[in-house]
């Protein structure tokens, strides 16, 4: 129809938009600001090395692949993330340790569609992923400008590839040791904690399990207690309590004045 044909020009001129170069220099500030400065991922050392420090369990470092797509259907975002598994797949560990997808045509703005339309994506992509069980092989990690985990389905539950659920934020920080901050932090600075997925654009990084299983150690899955009564597993507690209390301390302003300024840098 008329309006089928006008949408699909209107979106291909939005596509248009995008520099792979400025998108690719935005997120590796990110990367460098919040996963090698702030320490979000401790294996982590540069924004061009990753599964440093695994070595003496089994994991050689390598280097991060940079992908992109400019696309905004869903369709087409799917053939890229799978062509990016066949390369990890057809790659060894040290030609390629990882791979992070720029999506800068998926969910772009910071509005509630937005993040709706970002958070439907990655769920497909996920959902795919599980189905030929290629979670078993393969990490996600979800970056988006507005990533908000209290809207992620399920809201009370793990959802693969985000953050935990705020609620099990200060069950984490008690078992991670520090009972006092869970008593002490508002609610506002616990979501702060959305600030380690808050990338200049939608992003995925697809890990390998070997990195992952690695990092996380032979124990690193644990009894939660979330109260009244209710336990649940969980994993990454160092991590998670660790990543909370230094979002909540660098504060918001800071955090969403770095974030503006990559965003910009990939227009200007």
């Amino acid at each position: 129809t008329i309006d089928k044909r006008a949408y699909a020009a209107a979106n291909r001129e939005f596509e248009g938009n995008f520099d792979r170069v400025r998108i690719e220099a935005a997120l590796r500030s990110f990367i460098d600001r919040i996963v090698v400065g702030m320490e979000a991922c401790p294996y982590t050392k540069s924004a061009d090395i990753s599964a440093t420090g695994l070595e003496a369990r089994g994991v050689t470092p390598g280097p991060v692949g940079y992908r992109f797509s400019a696309s905004t259907d869903a369709c087409h975002v799917m053939s890229s993330f799978w062509n990016c598994i066949c390369e990890l797949m057809a790659e060894p560990e040290t030609n390629l340790s990882s791979i992070m997808l720029s999506l800068p045509g998926i969910g772009a703005g910071d509005g509630p569609d937005a993040h709706a339309r970002f958070a439907a994506v990655v769920e497909l992509v996920g959902r795919y992923l599980c189905l030929f069980r290629g979670d078993g092989s393969f990490g996600l990690v979800h970056f988006h400008p507005s990533y908000d985990r209290s809207i992620i389905h399920p809201l009370d539950a793990p959802s693969y590839g985000h953050l935990p659920p705020i609620s099990w934020l200060r069950p984490i920080l008690r078992m991670g040791g520090r009972e006092a901050e869970a008593e002490q932090l508002s609610d506002e600075e616990l979501a702060l904690s959305n600030y380690q997925r808050r990338a200049p654009h939608t992003a995925i990084n697809i890990l390998r399990m070997s990195q992952v299983n690695a990092a996380a150690g032979p124990k690193s899955i644990v009894n939660l207690d979330l109260g009244n009564g209710r336990v649940e597993k969980a994993s990454g507690i160092t991590l998670y309590t660790r990543n909370t209390l230094r979002m909540a301390q660098s504060g918001r302003e800071n955090l969403q004045y770095a974030l503006d300024a990559e965003i910009a840098r990939q227009y200007n």
